[in-house]
């Protein structure tokens, strides 16, 4: 008790989890964040952001709108670059209790799934 030792291993528990892009933020530099949502019924809702892993690449193949596609933003986010909600990205985190994104990494865009098939759940 209360040393190290071998006999345990830590790792951290990942989740993967879909998300409609809804627009990105440049941070400066070759840094972005993109915004994330899914949709709740017909209607586009705000689940978070994600900057790590994102890359210029994936920044290059959104459309560009300047609408807000959200009924709902949180406060402060006039730097937003909005664009088409046609893409749908893999986001890796830690699960956790409150239904944040922990820890976020963007994975990848997929071309395999439809937007309006990221539905929130209704936990």
């Amino acid at each position: 008790m209360g040393k190290r030792t071998k006999d345990w291993i830590k790792f951290k528990r990942m989740a993967d989890e879909d998300f409609v892009v809804a627009g990105y933020i440049k941070k400066g530099g070759h840094m972005y964040s993109l915004v994330l949502a899914k949709y709740k019924g017909n209607t586009l809702i705000f689940r978070g952001y994600v900057t790590s892993g994102v890359t210029k690449e994936a920044i290059d193949t959104l459309e560009v709108t300047g609408k807000n596609p959200f009924l709902l933003m949180p406060i402060g986010e006039h730097d937003v670059i909005w664009v088409k909600t046609n893409h749908v990205c893999v986001v890796e985190y830690m699960p956790n209790l409150i239904n944040s994104l922990r820890q976020p990494v963007f994975k990848g865009l997929r071309d395999d799934v439809l937007p309006k098939e990221v539905q929130a759940s209704e936990a």
